[in-house]
């Protein structure tokens, strides 16, 4: 019996913290021109020219992650 209750409990919490699928999208379009406006600084404009640059998915959207984080850092920055 406890051990059918640890399980139980066990499950929920990992239901609980486990992302929902209708949250998760792999293939979320951003356009070029919206993050021109975002760019400040000469790096994020450098990082915005390989972005348009680059012809493989996957690493394009690794170059739009990073530029989003340099562009994260400096709003924070320019608040704090």
């Amino acid at each position: 019996m406890k051990h059918e209750k640890n399980k139980k409990q066990k499950s929920l919490l990992r239901n609980l913290f486990r992302p929902k699928t209708s949250q998760l999208k792999e293939d979320t379009r951003i356009s070029i021109s919206t993050l021109k406006k975002l760019a400040t600084t000469k790096e994020q404009k450098d990082i915005l020219k390989m972005i348009e640059r680059e012809t493989i998915p996957s690493v394009r959207a690794a170059w739009i992650d990073y530029f989003l984080e340099k562009t994260k850092h400096t709003k924070s920055k320019k608040i704090g």
